[in-house]
């Protein structure tokens, strides 16, 4: 039987499994940007969120993670910002930009600034499940583009006096997209959770569909 789930305490131990999991279980598939193997409806859990940076990866990876997360944080959606770090955007870009960046979404989404949205909900009621930022829109579908978010949304939730982070992916590069994903939403995660005076919570669960 495959395994679906898997919980670890640092990122290089969570990719160990599930890279070893997709050798030997995973299905061939051929989607747009490439033939892969995958596993479906995946459920990883990193029990220490501060062990987000791989230790087995270049040391070109840690610039590279934290410029993804600048890029993010400027909410900006402009190639000449990350391409130096990431050049791999380029095959993506749409003239000068990147049409799925996140940055925009965070920040502006239709006019929104969902990350203070969420900080201001999480203040008025501690308990509240509505806190979540949407990454993936109808419209992502409705036209080509060279480009759409991979996350569909994260969710925050005050538990314990903690802020815990579960976030949901509709396809994830366990090579090269998830030590990115994992380092920036950790990131994020604490920046909100000391916005808001509560501890980083122990606990970020991350759920992808492949």
């Amino acid at each position: 039987m495959t395994n679906s789930y898997f919980r670890c305490e640092t990122l290089d131990d969570l990719m160990h499994d599930v890279i070893q999991a997709i050798q030997s279980d995973g299905e061939s598939i051929d989607p747009r940007k490439g033939a892969c193997k995958e596993l479906r409806g995946v459920l990883l859990e990193l029990s220490n969120p501060r062990a987000r940076l791989s230790r087995t990866e270049t040391r070109g990876k840690l610039f590279s993670c934290l410029a993804e997360f600048c890029w993010y944080m400027a909410g900006s959606n402009q190639l000449d910002f990350i391409s130096y770090y990431i050049p791999e955007y380029k095959r993506y870009a749409e003239g000068d930009v990147i049409f799925g960046a996140y940055g925009p979404r965070f920040f502006n989404f239709a006019g929104i600034n969902q990350v203070t949205s969420v900080i201001d909900l999480l203040r008025r009621e501690p308990d509240s499940r509505r806190a979540v930022i949407q990454l993936f829109a109808a419209g992502d579908i409705a036209q080509e583009h060279n480009d759409v978010p991979c996350t569909c949304a994260l969710q925050f939730m005050i538990r314990d006096g903690a802020l815990h982070m579960v976030t949901f992916m509709r396809s994830n590069d366990v090579y090269l997209g998830l030590p990115h994903d994992i380092f920036c939403f950790t990131m994020l995660q604490e920046i909100m959770a000391r916005t808001l005076c509560v501890f980083h919570g122990k606990l970020n669960t991350h759920f992808t569909g492949s």
